[in-house]
């Protein structure tokens, strides 16, 4: 290899290949090649594509790469919005950043918690009342629900259920093609433009909200010129606080699946639940199933990195999905093994262990709501260990990695539910 070469060569074209195999197509790569590194098109644009901690840390220099105006279109067009704290980079970012970040202390996440409780309760007497329900479903609803209350936006028994259905095609269309790619878009304009007239409500003085929600928050920040965030702006990182809170659904059924395909994980969850095993449990969970698979940047300078050259204006794509399973840094990375982070002491590990992003919170593009997810695995986790009975029927459970966003096939049915705690949901329930 030449001091000076090309990253090796996948494929053409992969924007097909990379639709039907989802997840572990870049890995298939890297390992076909010999290598961490290769290069393709992706909508017929030259692509570089990384996987590993080496070249997540390479990924998250800003010297060399920027996020600003990389992500593609059709997922700024769903699953981001256009405008969004993803595409900024520099001061901007910083400040975008500071002001997710100061949604995300103790208090505020315990807010959310108490919410997503209150919504639980309140959904429980239903449950019971049922021959089954689906997990997936019922959790989009809660989340829903709990995370505008949390941000100041009111939420209707009439439109509570449509906002959580916009939602949820908005994760799973984001990166479809096809009809499901033309219904996530219509969801975003539809969700965007409700915010709008709330936002424009507000700013006219029609609409009152607690000046320490996130919805006053974002309306009347100022940037460093002293300038407020267009309406759009403001729908578009309202919608990038709830979105995420609801996608989190998805870790939370993940944490249910584990527990039920693993009954040694249950036992040492309800006999250890207040040890370091939850802990490593949560972040196995994080680690071993499928959520966001990849990230975008673009090269900033033409630079050479292990022999080979990297290109300025060059999209490249980090594999979340391959890293958090990379042979190279995991010992049996297709084990649900959560005793590994306490042997391997990376229980967080800035760039091998990277479901939600890597490197810094403060400074670079991890995701702010990290914590927020610790927290919602963990009230699932006391939930389904400690105050609920259920059993589950026989279904497909499968978890198809050829699908992005990836899920249980089922949902995850439950049957028999039942509460043994001893609290119970309000006499005003709420039906969705």
């Amino acid at each position: 290899m030449g001091r000076n070469d090309e990253p090796p060569l996948a494929s053409w074209e992969c924007t097909y290949p990379l639709a039907r195999s989802g997840y572990p197509y870049i890995s298939a790569q890297c390992e076909r090649l010999g290598t961490n590194l290769f290069r393709s098109r992706l909508m017929f644009k030259k692509t570089l594509f990384m996987r590993g901690e080496e070249a997540a840390e390479l990924f998250y220099d800003d010297a060399r790469f920027s996020r600003e105006n990389a992500a593609p279109t059709r997922l700024k067009k769903t699953l981001f919005g256009e405008g969004g704290i993803q595409g900024l980079e520099g001061e901007a970012h910083h400040q975008r950043k500071a002001l997710f970040l100061s949604l995300m202390s103790q208090s505020r996440i315990d807010e959310l918690m108490q919410l997503v409780e209150q919504h639980w309760q309140l959904r429980l007497n239903y449950w019971e009342a049922q021959a089954s329900i689906t997990l997936l479903d019922e959790l989009h609803h809660i989340l829903c629900r709990a995370a505008c209350a949390w941000c100041g936006i009111p939420l209707h028994n009439v439109d509570a259920p449509e906002m959580a259905e916009q939602l949820v095609l908005m994760i799973e269309g984001g990166a479809a093609i096809g009809p499901k790619h033309w219904a996530s878009r219509r969801a975003r304009r539809q969700t965007e433009n409700a915010l709008l007239d709330l936002i424009k409500q507000y700013r006219q003085g029609l609409h009152e909200v607690d000046p320490v929600l996130p919805f006053a928050t974002f309306v009347d920040f100022r940037d460093a010129q002293g300038k407020p965030l267009p309406n759009r702006i403001v729908a578009v990182e309202l919608l990038n606080i709830i979105r995420p809170i609801v996608a989190v659904a998805r870790y939370m059924v993940f944490a249910v699946l584990a527990i039920h395909e693993h009954p040694d994980c249950y036992e040492k969850l309800k006999h250890q639940g207040s040890s370091h095993y939850r802990r490593h449990f949560i972040q196995e969970v994080r680690r071993y199933y499928p959520f966001f698979p990849f990230l975008a940047a673009r090269v900033n300078a033409d630079f050479t990195w292990q022999g080979y050259r990297f290109k300025r204006g060059r999209q490249a794509i980090l594999d979340l999905y391959g890293t958090n399973h990379d042979a190279q840094r995991w010992e049996a990375p297709d084990q649900f093994y959560p005793e590994r982070f306490e042997q391997e002491k990376v229980d967080v590990h800035r760039f091998a262990m990277i479901p939600q992003g890597g490197s810094d919170h403060a400074t670079q593009h991890r995701c702010p709501g990290e914590w927020i997810t610790l927290a919602l695995i963990d009230l699932a986790i006391e939930k389904f260990i400690h105050q609920l009975r259920y059993d589950v029927p026989c279904q497909d459970l499968t978890v198809d990695l050829n699908v992005i966003p990836a899920r249980p096939r089922s949902g995850f049915i439950i049957s028999n539910i039942h509460s043994i705690n001893s609290s119970q949901p309000s006499a005003e329930e709420e039906h969705f």
